[in-house]
């Protein structure tokens, strides 16, 4: 949707299908968890005028508190930024789609994509027929109708691949009571990361967001983040334990029952076009939805006009929009990786220890992409080199720490 408005005054006509239906599409409970837009991102919806609406339902988000167990006591960490909102999922989808409308801007559901002619840039949809593009974007994920098609014309079988991270289920609990004292009292705009396993279960994924929302009325986002190789029964049975103490077990029960679930995937994806296609969002770069991925694809999105504009033809512009954008698109993406797989703790407490003594910024996973500066491409290579800066001054430190070492043996040898 973010893509139709951009582009809308440069195409006779803009069309946007849609795989899900207009029931499922607009669904207001279960899947409408919220979502922190960077100042880059508020910028872009802005552009398409939509950031009034969506500011209509929008609540305080000051940070992120994370809960972790160090040898059998519960720690805090808070990471703090002001002036910064939280938005339902399902409102932003509604003023998105209102936008459209006003513009005249055709949707249709349940649309099926049987077939694209990379060649004679023909797409032939289940109700529609052929139909003719001059640019042609695929999004919606690891479930893209275009990706995989993308896929199966342009590469080697195994280049377009995905891997399954954990799954994910999420739901809403009124901040009522004990929960509501817990997670939605004093600054209700923290968002509580817990970030280990029960400790009832301990070698059970299981870990829990919650983020408190006081539009349109109180209430407590809750996501869960489990094993892939844990069952949705079992991850019910799991959050019935730890929200046991705080919400009463019918409460917990219906709300569960009105939640959605899905799966955290990582996607690799060797090119993201094709002709005059493109693959935009996480249908190109997918990872753990952690806020990142929707603010990285609206503001990728964002370079297309003017892209388009600078470029004779679309395939030449989307050639550059996939050795620029595309390629700082994958190197987060690997980043996010390694982040899904808890392999950079030492990183980012190397990164936050330079940073409170201003020698470099904060890392990229607390609030990198909430600067005001941001623009992917010169923040990905920021990253790398501030990463290498990194490296070198603890190689250093590592280095004089064991000379001074060695120093004191052969003095006490002497």
């Amino acid at each position: 949707m973010v893509s139709a408005l951009l582009l809308k005054d440069r195409f006779e006509k803009v069309v946007m299908l849609e795989r899900q239906s207009r029931e499922r599409f607009f669904r207001t409970r279960g899947y409408t968890f919220p979502i922190v837009f960077s100042p880059a991102a508020l910028a872009v919806l802005d552009r398409i005028g939509v950031r009034t609406a969506i500011n209509r339902e929008r609540s305080p988000y000051f940070g992120v508190v994370v809960h972790k167990r160090i040898l059998g006591r519960e720690l805090t960490w808070t990471a703090k930024k002001e002036d910064i909102y939280s938005h339902w999922r399902n409102h932003i989808v509604a003023s998105l789609y209102e936008r459209l409308s006003e513009e005249g801007i055709e949707v249709q559901f349940e649309a099926v994509v049987e077939d694209i002619d990379f060649a004679a840039n023909v797409c032939t949809e289940a109700k529609l027929g052929e139909v003719p593009f001059d640019l042609l974007l695929g999004a919606d994920g690891i479930h893209s109708q275009t990706r995989g098609l993308v896929a199966a014309a342009g590469s080697q079988p195994d280049s377009f691949s995905s891997e399954l991270l954990d799954r994910w289920y999420a739901y809403r609990l009124p901040a009522e009571g004990a929960l509501g004292e817990k997670y939605a009292s004093g600054d209700h705009g923290h968002a509580h990361v817990h970030a280990d396993n029960l400790r009832e279960f301990p070698s059970e994924k299981f870990r829990v967001i919650t983020v408190a929302m006081t539009r349109p009325q109180p209430e407590v986002s809750v996501v869960v983040k489990y094993g892939a190789e844990l069952s949705v029964e079992r991850a019910k049975e799991l959050n019935a334990t730890f929200f046991s103490s705080v919400v009463e077990s019918e409460v917990l029960e219906a709300e569960w029952n009105a939640g959605f679930g899905g799966e955290y995937r990582h996607v690799h994806a060797p090119t993201f076009h094709l002709g005059s296609t493109l693959l935009v969002g996480d249908a190109a770069h997918g990872f753990e939805g952690n806020g990142d991925l929707i603010n990285l694809g609206t503001t990728s999105v964002a370079t297309l006009p003017g892209l388009i504009d600078g470029h004779h033809g679309i395939p030449a512009a989307l050639a550059a929009y996939d050795r620029t954008v595309g390629a700082s698109l994958r190197t987060y993406s690997d980043y996010a990786m390694r982040r899904s797989l808890e392999q950079i703790n030492f990183e980012v407490a190397a990164f936050e220890a330079g940073a409170l003594l201003k020698l470099n910024p904060h890392h990229p996973s607390m609030w990198g992409i909430f600067e005001e500066d941001f623009e992917i491409c010169s923040y990905m290579e920021r990253y790398e080199k501030e990463r290498r800066r990194i490296r070198n001054r603890v190689g250093a430190l590592t280095a004089a720490v064991a000379a001074a070492g060695l120093h004191r043996l052969s003095r006490r040898a002497g």
